[in-house]
């Protein structure tokens, strides 16, 4: 399997997982009890018939370490198995791996294998076998190797050839596998696995079974959409979480249920790596059952418990995609997954069966059946909107997938909040044991109904992070047995439910991880306030709403649950940010006050976008007096970025100051931004009047010129034709002598 050393590793991987029970605290106990009363330089060696029998493998006369009873010193873990389904004329080898994890030097330690002829018929008898302590019996004869010294923390492999005929096995299934590691002073550790054998080689009716995977983004900071294409091109980076699934679903049946909004980022960036990813998982998810969940992955339950409507365009059930993504027709869209580590209520399935989601994944135990055999893994659950179908994850097959291919540290199971009816932890921790726990459940699955066996699914969380290389591997394994048939999980979907007793799911069951219903309920006040807010837009209110929308649903999403402290600060900064979007970015100028005195007229208000859209908007006039009446409203488009005078139009009916209040509204009538008030002093007539008075000014001043002129008469400084004939010399007989002149005379030619 391969190593990566920057991912922690599953709790069920731990060799935590092979802790003992009851019986080993019990036999420390007494061990430490004894010990307060004996001599400390005795050995002490149980004396139990449980104990005896749990050292019956080991060389005789070798004690049993009492101090190491709850937990090995030594790990232990099976690393190969040459024939996975081994048949009549195998030879098997086996290779384990020995480390030492204490911080003493083994100086002698001896491997043994022991390997079971009697076949595992039923599932309980596999559990018990894998979830067995260190100091329970291992039945069958041992072969026996000798390891050698082992320093603190140093490693060895040794390596088993077994031949199943020499036992005369018989029949088809599981026997029980255990390499056990001890030295003088007891049984340090022990690998407990599985091996597969069909002596008879019959055909059989194959089982179902189906795998379902996610593909999900990473919780991201809705004040910072840039962030999304960086948080997914790391995701997406080689050998991590989506390049994990990716390379499975190329590879293997794997059925996928993917955000769009996902692909909408990956597919919309200018990585070429992120880009490459969106394609290939493309291709991928064509060649398989694709499902497409909601748009960034909201939190139904946070959803259905806070009564959020989910019909609708717009909805938080259909927020916009980025990128404006468009999902392939072949993807289905009726599934609804609720978030993992839960089981589900009835309100949460009601919710996905209104908003025509009606097969929905229901993990965790929930809907099980208290039966002895297993049966398929599909239930119909009865809810006010309709029926529910519900395909159930097995949880003991998920638990082994997840152990033997998960790199991160979920388990789906590993939840505080899981169903009490889950198992305890697989104890797996490599891939060949993951694989032989699959087989061996499968095998004792088939062979309980030969000829119909049930179906069921392995659901991987949305945090499963496979090694692709282990996960291939165990689902090739699991292909080519022969009672095996890896299917799409839609092929679960069409089959009928089973008509079995199963545990019911609560009506009502809120999460501690699930967004309170007052956080859910003021989001989706801003979703509708963003949407109706929109409408200023017009042609380009997608613009306005897509990123709004997105914004407040990004909090919702499931990865957040991951973070509930951080959570609760995204909430209020999405509000904030949808608050100043919807008030603040088309406003009123403020003014001085006006002064109206005629008696129709407009006033103009100025009015701010702030948008890089242009606003299509309604001013209204609220005045506070009947004195001053608004005839109408005003629409303008104001640009983007800009100021605009909305003119208007209003009528003075008498005078007197007047309180107005200016209102903007979206051109449906919806108001959009706080109230600017300003005063008016309406003086009216005054226009009329004072026209009057000037015209009358002038009148008298014309009048008083006339009247003027018309008293003085002529002016004394004016000259008469007296003073004329005076100053030029001449006198009133002028005229006589020129006419005797002009009698008497004779013109005489000039010479």
């Amino acid at each position: 399997m391969t190593q990566h050393p920057d991912f922690s590793r599953s709790p069920a991987r731990s060799r935590a997982a092979r802790r003992p029970g009851t019986l080993g605290a019990v036999l420390l106990a007494g061990a430490v009890l004894a010990g307060s009363v004996l001599p400390t330089a005795s050995a002490v060696v149980p004396t139990t018939p449980r104990a005896d029998a749990a050292t019956a493998a080991l060389p005789a006369g070798t004690p049993v370490r009492a101090a190491e009873a709850e937990e090995g010193s030594v790990d232990v873990s099976v690393v190969s198995i040459s024939h996975p389904v081994a048949h009549p004329g195998d030879e098997v080898t086996i290779r384990a791996k020995v480390t030492n994890t204490s911080d003493d030097v083994v100086p002698d330690a001896t491997a043994q294998l022991t390997i079971d002829y009697v076949a595992l018929t039923s599932r309980t008898q596999i559990d018990e076998w894998a979830s067995a302590s260190l100091l329970d019996p291992v039945p069958g004869a041992p072969t026996q190797k000798s390891v050698g010294k082992l320093s603190p923390g140093a490693s060895k492999t040794v390596s088993f050839t077994y031949d199943p005929g020499a036992a005369t096995f018989q029949g088809f299934g599981a026997r029980k596998l255990a390499v056990t590691v001890g030295d003088a002073t007891g049984r340090l550790g022990i690998a407990r696995s599985f091996l597969v054998y069909d002596a008879d080689g019959l055909e059989r009716e194959p089982m179902q079974l189906s795998v379902l995977a996610a593909v999900t983004s990473p919780a991201i900071d809705p004040a910072d959409p840039s962030t999304a294409q960086i948080e997914l091109a790391q995701q997406t980076a080689s050998g991590q979480r989506l390049d994990g699934v990716l390379q499975v679903a190329e590879k293997s049946g794997l059925s996928l249920a993917i955000d769009p909004d996902t692909m909408g980022v990956a597919a919309g960036s200018d990585d070429p790596a992120l880009i490459d990813w969106s394609e290939r998982m493309l291709a991928a998810a064509g060649k398989t059952t694709t499902y497409t969940l909601p748009s960034h992955d909201p939190d139904l339950a946070a959803l259905a418990h806070a009564n959020v409507r989910t019909t609708g365009a717009r909805s938080f059930l259909h927020s916009p995609r980025r990128g404006n993504w468009d999902v392939p027709e072949a993807w289905k869209s009726n599934l609804a997954w609720p978030a993992d580590g839960v089981v589900p209520d009835v309100e949460t399935l009601n919710l996905a069966v209104s908003a025509g989601r009606r097969n929905v994944v229901v993990g965790s135990g929930g809907l099980a059946y208290d039966g002895t055999q297993t049966v398929t893994g599909r239930a119909e659950v009865r809810t006010p909107s309709g029926m529910a179908h519900a395909v159930l994850a097995d949880t003991d097959l998920t638990r082994a997938f997840l152990a033997a291919t998960d790199l991160s540290a979920a388990d789906a199971a590993s939840s505080t909040e899981s169903s009490a009816t889950a198992t305890a932890a697989t104890t797996v921790s490599t891939t060949a044991e993951g694989t032989q726990r699959l087989l061996a459940e499968t095998a004792a699955v088939a062979s309980q109904s030969p000829t119909d066996p049930p179906a069921l699914a392995i659901v991987a969380p949305r945090t499963w992070t496979p090694d692709a290389e282990s996960a291939n591997t165990v689902l090739a394994e699991l292909d080519e047995a022969g009672w095996v048939d890896l299917t799409t999980v839609d092929t679960l979907f069409e089959q009928d439910a089973p008509d079995v007793a199963r545990t019911p799911l609560e009506q009502r069951r809120v999460a501690k991880a699930e967004l309170g219903a007052s956080n859910v309920a003021a989001l989706e006040r801003g979703r509708d306030a963003v949407v109706t807010f929109s409408a200023v837009g017009v042609d380009g209110s997608a613009q306005i709403w897509r990123p709004g929308v997105t914004r407040l649903a990004t909090p919702l999403s499931v990865a957040h649950r991951a973070d509930t402290g951080l959570r609760e600060a995204l909430v209020q900064q999405t509000l904030q940010s949808t608050n100043e979007l919807t008030q603040q970015s088309v406003t009123v100028v403020p003014r001085q006050d006006i002064n109206f005195i005629t008696d129709s007229g407009n006033i103009p208000v100025r009015v701010r976008n702030t948008l890089g859209v242009d606003a299509t908007v309604t001013v209204v006039l609220r005045p506070d007096h009947p004195r001053l009446t608004v005839d109408a409203r005003t629409t303008e488009v104001i640009p983007a970025r800009r100021e605009v005078d909305v003119q208007v139009p209003v009528r003075a009916i008498g005078s007197g100051d007047v309180e107005v209040t200016a209102q903007v509204l979206t051109p449906s009538g919806a108001k959009i931004s706080d109230d600017s008030s300003f005063q008016v002093r309406v003086r009216a007539g005054w226009e009329e009047l004072g026209t009057w008075i000037a015209a009358g000014v002038v009148a008298l001043l014309f009048l008083a010129g006339i009247w003027r002129t018309a008293r003085r008469g002529r002016s004394p400084y004016r000259a008469t034709s007296e003073d004329v004939e005076e100053a030029t010399g001449t006198g009133a007989e002028a005229p006589e002598s020129a006419q005797a002149a002009s009698a008497d005379s004779v013109t005489v030619r000039a010479e």
